[in-house]
């Protein structure tokens, strides 16, 4: 990108608000910080797939908010997909709330992966967008938490989160 282009940093909320969700912020911020402090371990996988399942999305918005997803890689992209498929499999939601919920994940996944790219040289200087590298404001990032304190709510009993051996983050 030349030093003298505009960077269109609203085209980074163009998801959002078109599902009408810029500015949203956490519905169930009580719910997920019990998790955090109950089920998620201070290093490591959670034992739990409520605490899993929230430590997957603060590495999500850890990653983008800290690193503009500069060290994207499979565990971020399998963290995307387990979360929504987890969603998905709960029969909880309705079909708009998991269709915003999956298009949020795919966004996130997006983003990681234009900055995976671009940090192992397959995109130039001269055609980088640094808007596509990650999303970088909490509303995303609250309303799946909010998913993932909904799914808690409707299971309060722990459920055993099997850890895969592939995942270091």
């Amino acid at each position: 990108m030349a030093d003298s282009d505009i960077i269109d940093w609203e085209q980074m909320y163009v998801l959002i608000d078109e599902l009408g969700l810029r500015g949203y912020r956490f519905q169930h911020f009580d719910v997920c910080k019990k998790i955090w402090d109950t089920k998620v371990p201070g290093t490591g996988q959670a034992d739990t797939l409520q605490g899993e399942l929230l430590r997957e999305v603060e590495k999500l918005r850890g990653e983008a908010m800290d690193n503009g997803n500069r060290n994207w890689d499979d565990n971020f992209a399998f963290f995307c997909d387990n979360i929504k498929q987890t969603l998905a499999d709960s029969k909880l939601f309705d079909a708009k709330r998991l269709d915003n919920l999956s298009r949020m994940l795919d966004f996130v996944k997006e983003c990681g992966e234009y900055a995976g790219s671009y940090a192992a040289g397959e995109i130039s200087d001269d055609e980088v967008d640094p808007a596509r590298f990650a999303y970088v404001d909490d509303d995303l990032y609250d309303y799946i938490c909010d998913a993932v304190a909904e799914f808690a709510i409707n299971d309060p009993d722990d459920i055993p989160y099997q850890k895969k051996d592939f995942i270091y983050r």
